[in-house]
């Protein structure tokens, strides 16, 4: 059953159907190692629960391997995007995407927030629960003071960004995200690159990695390694700043060189 399964696996970034009715199926239409993944991990919990059930004798789905799955996107927003961005967003969504781009939440961490997590005397918002399961808290910079003191709050209600019903958060960005961006010209950017745009202006400003981590609770710092190259212009300063206090003797023939 577990070859048939690999072989199952194997066909899967193929066998999306085609859109419009097409029977050829484009480059870039099939299922992502990503969404073949999570097929794999929900096939392989159902066989985990036969097993412990005492339906089925084994999980044949241990033995499949995963698709190696390409996380990684080098997409950041430049001042001149970021300007356009704004521009496009009516203002009353202006601080939904200002507190993403200068706290790097991910999306479910930001909508979560309630004004409990919000501590405006030390400055800082507290992350109850990360992706890595522990709480971490991410210091609050004059803007997003400002734009949360902007921000109503809502009677039964306690978070940041509430919802249409009573007691519910914002369940997900507005869906006219994709228009605002349409309307911004800028291509190839999702919500989450805001996070990535938040991490790379630190380090390029001189953060330290470990630093970077601590704000966005990577449990290790090789993920955070990902924006190591944009020290590289932080580095260039920094070794032409201690050139002014060089201290090492010119080597200029003199009459006490010893040659």
């Amino acid at each position: 059953m577990a070859s048939d399964i690999e072989k199952a696996r194997r066909k899967l970034p193929e066998a999306k159907s085609p859109s419009n009715n097409r029977k050829e199926i484009l480059p870039g239409e099939g299922r992502s190692p990503a969404t073949v993944n999570r097929y794999l991990a929900a096939m392989k919990a159902a066989f985990s629960l036969g097993v412990k059930n005492g339906k089925v004798e084994i999980n044949p789905v241990k033995e499949v391997a995963l698709q190696k799955e390409e996380n990684k996107r080098d997409r950041y927003l430049s001042a001149d995007e970021e300007t356009r961005l704004f521009k496009a967003i009516p203002k009353g969504y202006h601080p939904l995407v200002i507190v993403a781009l200068n706290t790097g939440l991910r999306k479910t961490e930001q909508l979560s927030l309630t004004w409990n997590d919000i501590d405006f005397q030390q400055e800082l918002i507290r992350v109850k629960k990360s992706k890595s399961g522990k709480p971490r808290y991410v210091p609050m910079r004059p803007v997003i003071i400002e734009t949360l003191k902007t921000l109503p709050r809502m009677i039964n209600n306690g978070y940041v960004f509430y919802g249409h019903m009573k007691g519910e958060r914002l369940k997900d960005i507005p869906k006219e995200w994709e228009s605002w961006l349409k309307q911004a010209k800028i291509e190839n950017f999702h919500w989450h690159d805001l996070r990535h745009t938040f991490a790379s202006r630190l380090v390029s400003a001189g953060c330290s990695l470990y630093a970077v981590q601590e704000f966005l609770g990577h449990s290790s710092i090789k993920v955070t390694e990902r924006y190591s190259h944009f020290e590289k212009g932080y580095l260039k300063e920094a070794i032409n700043l201690s050139a002014h206090s060089q201290v090492t003797p010119e080597l200029t023939p003199g009459k006490n060189h010893v040659a």
